[in-house]
């Protein structure tokens, strides 16, 4: 499971590491919920003590809504979630719904500049 965050929120929007914890927490509960019925999300939230993340950055608002834009228009779509934040209504995290890395999701956190989180 990858999850995408915007470096910027914290570098140059102002946002603590709580707020952005938040909105991981907010990203992956939705993306688990809207693919529940997956046998893959079904596996995964069937053996807790073996669940891998990973977690991403990306730059800015427009590469997250690049990636969630590559991701809705690969054939067949990739399952994810970008969470909107209200109310201020900015895109935060987006969660990828439990899965192989295929080439397809390599290809497009590639495309949108995703590299590993940075402490």
């Amino acid at each position: 499971m990858q999850i995408v965050v915007r470096r910027d929120l914290l570098t140059t929007e102002g946002w603590g590491v709580g707020p952005l914890m938040a909105q991981v927490a907010h990203a992956t509960s939705a993306v688990l919920h809207e693919t529940r019925e997956r046998p893959e999300t079904q596996a995964y939230l069937d053996d807790l003590t073996h669940m891998h993340k990973v977690v991403m950055q990306t730059a800015d608002q427009a590469s997250i809504e690049r990636l969630a834009s590559r991701l809705a228009e690969a054939n067949p779509p990739v399952p994810h979630h970008l969470w909107i934040e209200q109310p201020e209504n900015v895109p935060t995290c987006l969660a990828l719904a439990p899965n192989r890395r295929e080439s397809k999701i390599k290809k497009a956190l590639d495309k949108a500049g995703c590299r590993l989180w940075q402490g």
